[in-house]
């Protein structure tokens, strides 16, 4: 699954550091500036569900449910 991400730098680096506990990430692209905001980057992330995670993906009209991991 890919995720891109857009924010400050700082923002960035820290939403990447939280989903580092809830997701299995594969790949982190560099910093690239976002189109049209000088103080914003973007990264791509390559990311599966982390599998020790006890919580089942959710399916079509399912809902998901958080696991104690899942981000504030």
């Amino acid at each position: 699954m890919k995720v891109r991400l857009h924010g400050t730098p700082a923002e960035v680096a820290e939403v990447t550091r939280r989903l580092v506990e809830v997701l299995d990430i594969v790949a982190v692209s560099e910093p690239y500036p976002d189109r049209g905001a000088s103080v914003l980057v973007r990264i791509d992330l390559q990311v599966r569900l982390d599998p020790t995670s006890s919580t089942p993906p959710a399916g079509p009209g399912r809902p998901g449910r958080r696991s104690s991991r899942a981000l504030p």
